[in-house]
């Protein structure tokens, strides 16, 4: 099998040396809202967070996190959590927020939409579990901040945390009002308006809150064959938030949310065969059918806190929420109406979490819980033929439909407990029980030919699991602002079905693509320190991952091959995720602030052996799909007093090595490493009332590719084949202009 030689460029190099020099960091000790001018930047701002399911402050929790706040995503560009840059998480594929992956230390979270996967890595808002990955890809226009905890979470997160969690944190009702307004005016005819108001609602013990958003912008892929721009962007967004305080030891916080998403994913530029146009730019794309990326996300949540004295502290969480998607593609990425897909999935999830906590310090410090989730998912998925040449005669008109329901309910039993011996010395336990049974009901439906493919009767399946995931950790505090800590946690992702179009060859049941459960230990050593009086911000990890009944993803073409593939799940035995993490903030003025990071992994099967083609194919030694070996970023900001306020110049770069994203690590399947950089100038009013920033995204205008698949349909099933890249955006720029009242 081909390798492929790893090169780190330049700027890869520099931002490490760079870091090296600082010494590595938790990335949200510097990042929290800016200070109006007069205030001294030089003290230390104390960062908490709740990724262990209470309060506390990120130096002390011995696992390896990066938070980012809301200001600092702002400041960054960033505006949905994709943009987000930290150590060892990737954000895979072109931008189609219907079918978002991630990367977490060298494990994907997932790459289809179809709903008998699950994905690896929990996005969970305000403790809210997204239960599937279309809800994932979050507007952050309303947060108060962005915990990324990466190595599996299953104590306390549970089930398909297996490669980490991402906790988004919004925004509380204030005790008093504020009012901000913000416009985005820029390139590709970009316009971006978000707004955010919180007040009391006639005394102290209620207060409400608003928070809206529209962004719309013209796509950067011009679309030869409709004359259309794709990969636009078209979302609008709201987060509504009641706070009830009846007393001191009591609150209800109401929250209702609705996103939606009408936008067109970028299109594929054409290389070479089928559609190629010969001296057309990149962004040029050949296809007759649009890759619309259609969403709605909308739930309700309640979540109750009630101090029952003694130290303790009672919570209830509970939430009902519903998604639905729309996704069409251009199979044959080309000019002909030769196969087109369509296919829509809706999902219904009810959660409830009960739990209680300490909630100061003691010798003994806990968090023990119960957790109640339920998810009904239907999907569909439809493929026709062209209804003309060159589209072969026999298969004109004729379609293959899949359709059906997967439904899920889950119950887990939690704790997890700080045993303070000493000043110094803390131990950590913490184990999670979780049973879980789910029931397929699916059929598939075609008017192909049978040497395409056949129908398949409805089917009733069903599985059901039992998991216990323990966690065990030492903490030794040096001093205050610093400590050295060792974890042991554990994983697991749950089975599913493959429910994919079946071609003829394949399975003749769905009951025959089920797949198993797969787990993941880890074993993490690492250090967090503050030191200058909070100027200099430390954190380093160092980690192994064992993975174990692997589930390997591997698109198969089906449909006589081309653009048509599916993605084919099955347990792939073991292999092992090892690496490092380092982060640093620095202010050596009260002017300057230097922060970033560098994640390194190295991501292996170590006992893959395909037997199910006859003859063992073996992968071992060989990369996982999508796992790149260097992730880095730094930021720089300088500020400037003036009259009127401060001027801060601002550059953000970011690195990502290349990756494989097919187990047989062909050259084919290479997606090329890249260099991005963000470059940002902004004045801000003395008063701290307003704030103007011109900006440029992709400074360069580099030139990167995000996918590349094979196309097409070779005679006499249709035109040919080809062979196609996306690329991701390019260059933009534009002026945004924020005001608070």
């Amino acid at each position: 099998m081909n390798q492929h030689r790893y090169t780190q460029t330049p700027v890869a190099a520099a931002i490490g040396a760079a870091l090296l020099l600082m010494a590595g960091t938790e990335a949200g000790y510097a990042q929290s809202a800016p200070q109006s001018p007069a205030a001294d930047e030089t003290q230390p701002q104390e960062i908490t967070i709740s990724a262990r399911k209470r309060t506390e402050r990120a130096i002390d929790v011995p696992l390896s996190i990066s938070v980012i706040s809301g200001s600092e995503m702002q400041d960054r560009g960033a505006i949905r959590l994709s943009e987000a840059a930290v150590p060892n998480v990737v954000f895979l594929g072109p931008e189609n927020n219907a079918l978002p992956s991630f990367s977490v230390r060298g494990v994907q979270s997932q790459n289809r939409a179809n709903i008998g996967f699950d994905s690896g890595i929990g996005v969970y808002v305000d403790g809210i579990f997204m239960g599937r990955g279309a809800a994932f890809n979050l507007e952050t226009f309303d947060i108060e901040r962005v915990e990324f905890l990466r190595g599996p979470q299953g104590t306390l997160f549970g089930k398909n945390s297996i490669a980490g969690a991402i906790s988004v944190v919004t925004r509380e009702p204030s005790k008093k009002f504020e009012a901000t307004a913000s416009a985005d005016l820029g390139s590709l005819n970009l316009r971006r308006l978000s707004g955010y108001l919180s007040t009391p609602l006639g005394s102290d013990a209620v207060r409400g809150s608003v928070a809206v958003y529209s962004g719309k912008r013209d796509g950067y892929m011009s679309n030869v064959a409709t004359g259309a721009k794709n990969g636009d962007e078209d979302v609008t967004s709201a987060r509504v938030k009641l706070m009830i305080k009846p007393s001191s030891g009591l609150d209800l916080t109401i929250a209702a949310d609705h996103l939606k998403d009408k936008s067109v994913a970028p299109s594929p530029h054409i290389l070479s065969g089928y559609g190629a146009i010969a001296g057309s730019d990149d962004l040029t794309a050949n296809e007759n059918l649009p890759t619309l990326a259609n969403r709605t996300v909308q739930g309700v949540g309640g979540t109750i806190n009630y101090d029952l004295g003694s130290g303790l502290t009672l919570t209830s969480i509970t939430s009902a929420r519903k998604l639905d998607t729309t996704r069409t593609s251009d199979t044959d990425v080309g000019p002909l109406n030769i196969i087109a897909s369509a296919s829509t999935s809706a999902q219904k999830q009810w959660s409830q979490e009960l739990r209680i906590a300490t909630n100061r310090k003691a010798a003994l410090e806990y968090v023990a819980g119960l957790y109640f989730y339920e998810q009904k998912a239907s999907a569909t998925s439809l493929s026709t033929f062209g209804p003309a040449a060159p589209v072969l005669s026999s298969i004109r008109n004729t379609t293959g439909n899949t359709f059906g329901d997967i439904n899920s309910k889950t119950a887990a039993l939690f704790g997890n407990a700080d045993w303070n011996l000493s000043e110094r010395l803390t131990l950590t336990g913490g184990l999670r029980y979780t049973s879980e049974k789910k029931t397929l009901a699916y059929q598939q439906v075609v008017t192909f030919p049978a040497f395409l493919a056949s129908s398949i009767p409805l089917e009733n399946d069903s599985l059901s699991t039992s998991n216990v995931t323990p966690l065990l950790s030492a903490r030794y505090r040096i001093d205050r602002d610093a400590m050295v800590y060792a974890t042991y946690s554990k994983g697991f992702r749950s089975g599913g079905w493959n429910v994919d179009n079946i071609a003829a060859g394949g399975p003749t049941s769905f009951k025959q693509t089920r797949f198993t459960d797969e787990s993941m230990a880890n074993f993490e050593v690492g250090a967090k320190g503050t030191m200058l009086g909070g100027l200099l911000n430390l954190g380093a990890s160092a980690f192994r991952m064992n993975y174990d009944d692997i589930q390997v993803t591997q698109q198969v073409q089906v449909l006589g091959g081309g653009g048509a593939v599916v993605g084919v799940v099955t347990n792939g035995g073991k292999a092992r995720s090892e690496g490092v993490e380092l982060e640093a903030t620095v202010r050596p003025t009260s002017a300057l602030r230097i922060s970033g990071g560098v994640g390194y992994v190295d991501a292996r099967y170590t006992d893959y052996v395909d037997t199910r083609r006859g003859t063992p194919v073996s992968f071992n030694g060989n990369k996982l799909n999508n796992a790149p070996r260097l992730t880095s970023n730094l930021s720089v900001a300088y500020s400037l007093p003036l009259p009127v306020g401060s001027l801060t110049l601002r550059l953000d770069g970011r690195h990502t090595d290349g990756f494989f994203i097919g187990r047989e690590n062909l050259a084919t399947q290479w997606i090329p490493g890249y260099d991005l950089f963000n470059g940002r100038i902004s004045l801000a009013g003395e008063s701290g009332r307003w704030d103007l920033a011109v900006y440029s995204n992709n400074i360069f205008d580099k030139r990167y590719i995000v996918a590349q698949v094979p196309g097409g349909f070779a005679p006499p099933i249709g035109a040919g084949a080809n062979q196609t890249v996306t690329y991701g955006r390019p260059r933009s720029y534009g002026i945004v202009g924020t005001f608070t009242f």
